[in-house]
């Protein structure tokens, strides 16, 4: 089994790093040619704690993904971890992964919004698509290092229809490589838990993002500090109850103590810099469409209003023509 880690962000290092030093086969596909020869000049760099621990080029494979066609692409018994932004899904999927749906690997999606899922079970129908919902913290702070920001644990969940519970030889196959990966995973230091219920911790996740995300980069402050002030709690408050709205109003279930969830998120990650920030301030597109336009498209269907989560929107889109 090779462990396919598509986007070299944060997490793709983080992911990456680790699971090469617990000695799993790990190739990291990079957007630019740079950072793959980086990866293979200087090897990853993942501070965890004050402490610096050195992945050795040895122990991975790093390529940009323009050869990944060239040099074989995945094979049926390997995994996939998509952790490209939610605005380049599609691209990834249809140029990286269609021409291999004879062959049909294990692809896990680890993205922070909703709707993708679907465009990815349509390009890929009999694929297995999982989606991943993870907590761990990581910030980039170069080519190949990267800061383990927050310990954190993953989900993993099989999307779309699932696999039958029978003993049927490929529900035996599936299992096995499902084991297999988890037992790689925490052999690499991560707490993992395979779900047939992901779709709560998911939609919990949205909302944590829609909430503290689009305030952090509108006001560019990182996210402790959103609670500095009775305003910004309140404007917080507003798009929390916007959203429970239209979940309540969807029939998805939500804690009822996701609020103090909410602000426990900003005080273990008080010093972070949110991704939607870090795309604002490097000029890139955000993910603001999938997140507060994810509650905006849920709402109208549901038939409950979300001007504020619109609002943001709009103004998170504006900030860069």
């Amino acid at each position: 089994m090779t462990i396919h880690i598509i986007g070299a962000g944060s997490l793709g290092l983080l992911y990456g790093g680790k699971l090469a030093a617990s000695g799993a086969k790990v190739k990291i596909w990079c957007r630019s040619e740079e950072q793959a020869e980086q990866l293979h000049v200087k090897g990853i760099s993942v501070e965890s704690d004050g402490k610096i621990t050195h992945i050795s080029s040895e122990c991975f494979q790093s390529e940009p993904v323009s050869r990944f066609h060239e040099l074989g692409g995945p094979e049926e018994e390997d995994f996939i971890f998509l952790m490209v932004k939610q605005a380049g899904v599609v691209e990834a999927v249809e140029g990286l992964l269609s021409p291999y749906s004879d062959i049909q690997p294990s692809l896990i999606c680890f993205q922070n919004g909703t709707g993708h899922i679907e465009q990815v079970e349509r390009i890929l129908p009999g694929w297995r698509i999982y989606a991943a919902v993870t907590t761990e913290g990581a910030k980039r702070s170069g080519a190949a290092e990267v800061i383990h920001a927050g310990k954190g644990s993953t989900w993993i969940g099989q999307a779309g229809k699932m696999i039958s519970e029978g003993k049927t030889a490929q529900a035996s196959r599936v299992k096995h490589s499902e084991k297999a990966l988890v037992t790689q995973m925490e052999r690499a230091g991560f707490e993992v838990f395979l779900s047939n219920e992901l779709d709560g911790m998911i939609f919990r996740k949205l909302l944590i993002n829609a909430v503290i995300n689009p305030l952090t980069a509108l006001w560019r402050i990182p996210n402790g500090a959103l609670l500095e002030s009775e305003k910004r709690i309140s404007l917080m408050k507003e798009l929390y109850e916007e959203g429970v709205a239209v979940f309540t109003a969807s029939g998805i279930p939500w804690e009822e103590n996701l609020w103090d969830q909410i602000l426990q998120v900003c005080r273990a990650t008080s010093g972070n810099t949110s991704s939607m920030l870090k795309d604002v301030l490097e000029e890139r597109t955000t993910e603001v469409s999938w997140i507060n336009g994810s509650i905006v498209r849920m709402g109208e269907s549901a038939g409950v209003p979300t001007p504020v989560h619109r609002l943001l929107w709009k103004l998170i889109e504006g900030i860069h023509v």
